[in-house]
């Protein structure tokens, strides 16, 4: 290591961490949450397996055995982050002239056969509201309005908890999607790039919004959707709260994602276009142009029509 953060080829690859992470922490492009993510997975996976490699040893054989200890201990997904923090780091060291290749390019992670997430089906979809308001935990946690929303309308959880008032727009029959809850709280932005939208939503969910803003006994000048204390959900928390709520009335298959699926699934049986369902739940498409400049007003009011259950 020289002077002034710089690496050289004798660097260690804990050395690199160290300078990269400096770097991912003042990325203002990458969420608090990726932040974390790739701090966590830099530290505790490829620096305690790499670290004490000089750079000029990073080669492929290495490498290769390294992100394979990493699928069998931890699973593809790590491994794939892995791969990712490690390219990072090194794409870094190529740019300190410490490499000359990165050697994560011939690196493959088999992900193996994986069972296809399904869709609720619609008498799945009534049943599951059915037994979900008749739960006395699910009430007490203030869950069913969550699960309907997100069912009516095809948001992501951390989008949901985030809906504040100043997003509704009863009279217009709209939501705007500008946020998003995560571990950390409120980011001031979708997940994605793609992911700001104003959506027509179903009156069902106009109904259900505006007895919430009503109600003195739900704190939504937080958010919509504030948890039983009447505070900002934490995104974590929640998902493991839906996960039990399924568990206890027989839908133990079901994720807070099948919500999200279920209501992609719907519009897509009921014949919209990719770009109608693209612009309602905020997919980002190859097209930039596309994706950010067209359609993001009010996406189709048909989308609205098919969620009602009607």
């Amino acid at each position: 290591m020289t002077g002034g953060g710089a690496v050289e080829s004798g660097s260690t690859v804990g050395q690199l961490a160290d300078l990269w992470l400096t770097e991912v922490a003042a990325d203002e492009g990458l969420s608090l949450t990726t932040k974390a993510r790739y701090k966590t997975v830099a530290e505790t996976v490829v620096v305690a397996g790499l670290g004490r490699l000089r750079l000029y040893e990073v080669q492929v054989p290495a490498v290769d055995r390294f992100i394979g200890s990493v699928r069998t201990r931890h699973g593809v997904a790590t491994a794939k982050t892995a791969r990712t923090v490690l390219s990072s780091m090194i794409g870094l060291a190529m740019r300190h002239g410490a490499m000359t290749a990165n050697p994560t390019r011939e690196i493959r992670i088999k992900s193996g056969r994986k069972a296809r997430a399904r869709a609720l089906t619609p008498d799945e979809q009534s049943h599951l509201l059915e037994k979900l308001r008749a739960d006395e935990l699910a009430a007490a946690y203030d869950l069913v309005d969550l699960v309907e929303f997100m069912l009516r309308t095809g948001v992501r959880i951390g989008e949901a908890c985030a809906l504040r008032d100043r997003d509704v727009d009863l009279e217009a029959h709209t939501v705007e999607i500008a946020a998003t809850v995560t571990d950390f709280g409120i980011e001031e932005r979708p997940k994605t790039a793609a992911g700001w939208r104003r959506i027509a939503v179903p009156d069902e969910v106009v109904a259900m919004i505006a007895r919430r803003l009503r109600d003195p006994g739900l704190r939504t000048d937080v958010v919509v959707f504030a948890s039983p204390l009447g505070r900002l959900r934490n995104r974590s928390n929640t998902t493991g709260d839906l996960r039990r709520a399924f568990n206890r009335i027989g839908f133990d298959w079901v994720s807070s994602h099948t919500l999200r699926k279920t209501a992609i699934t719907r519009l897509d049986d009921a014949g919209l276009s990719a770009r109608q369902i693209a612009d309602h739940v905020g997919h980002a498409r190859p097209s930039m142009t596309q994706d950010v400049y067209m359609g993001r007003d009010v996406a189709s009011s048909a989308a609205a029509q098919i969620l009602s259950g009607h």
